[in-house]
């Protein structure tokens, strides 16, 4: 049985109510795992006294996938979810100044390329500081940021804290999710035309987009990682102690109590 939090169990069900999703709660300060729900669920007393065939069936052709827990095993794109990580990946290797202002006019111009990126639902954001490109999830910013950092920085980054690894908790059928870098393209394709990674793929890596896929855990891991490194640092947030508190939260799984 997991540290859950009755109330904040309570909460995240009915928060999702009847729609499809997952909700995660993690304590920063030891990593316990407050809260876990998956919606659409089932009854596991079915189970217990025995399903027949056509309920089983009823459960698994189900287009709202009721068996599928959605917390541990649903991977989907980590959207701006990322753009803290990709921040300080930046910070990290000195390739911002996050005082200076960038201009977000709602497009980013690919340098050396004809293509273009577009801001997302919130058009143009104008002059912003890192802090500020974080606040208001300016997609152009992150663009840019991302292919100063490069793809091979960002995911040599992201590892540590947990991308495309099991968190360890101790409940079966966790997925990994995936995260992707120029190597790992090299080795997942076969024809070497798709081996590439274009310049193109960075920039969308900035905003979570591409090839990356997480789990609800996972960004509930990555999430408290950074507020734990926060809480502990005397001075405050910063990008060394998030780092190591990433490393550290690697090394051990997920604590379960019985």
């Amino acid at each position: 049985m997991l540290s859950l939090d009755l109330a904040a169990q309570q909460a995240a069900e009915d928060g999702l109510a009847d729609h499809r999703g997952a909700v995660v709660a993690i304590d920063p300060r030891n990593g316990d795992v407050l809260a876990l729900a998956s919606k659409p669920g089932f009854d596991p007393s079915e189970f217990a006294r025995g399903i027949s065939r056509s309920e089983y069936a009823a459960l698994s052709d189900n287009e709202d996938k009721p068996l599928l827990n959605r917390a541990l095993r649903g991977t989907y794109p980590s959207g701006s979810t990322i753009k803290p990580v990709i921040a300080l990946a930046a910070l990290t290797n000195h390739l911002v100044d996050p005082n200076k202002p960038e201009f977000c006019g709602g497009v980013f111009h690919l340098p050396g390329s004809s293509l273009l990126f577009r801001e997302g639902k919130t058009g143009r954001h104008g002059w912003l500081d890192l802090t500020h490109a974080i606040a208001k999830s300016c997609d152009v910013y992150f663009y840019g940021l991302a292919s100063t950092v490069g793809a091979e920085r960002i995911a040599a980054f992201m590892a540590p804290f947990g991308y495309g690894e099991l968190t360890g908790i101790d409940i079966s059928g966790e997925k990994p999710g995936l995260l992707p870098s120029p190597e790992w393209k090299k080795k997942y394709f076969k024809k070497p035309a798709d081996q590439v990674w274009f310049p193109g793929e960075t920039v969308n890596f900035g905003v979570g987009q591409g090839y990356l896929l997480v789990t609800p855990l996972q960004l509930a891991h990555v999430a408290s990682v950074i507020a734990d490194a926060a809480r502990v640092s005397v001075r405050g947030w910063s990008p060394g102690c998030a780092m190591a508190a990433a490393t550290s939260a690697l090394s051990h799984p997920l604590p379960t109590r019985r």
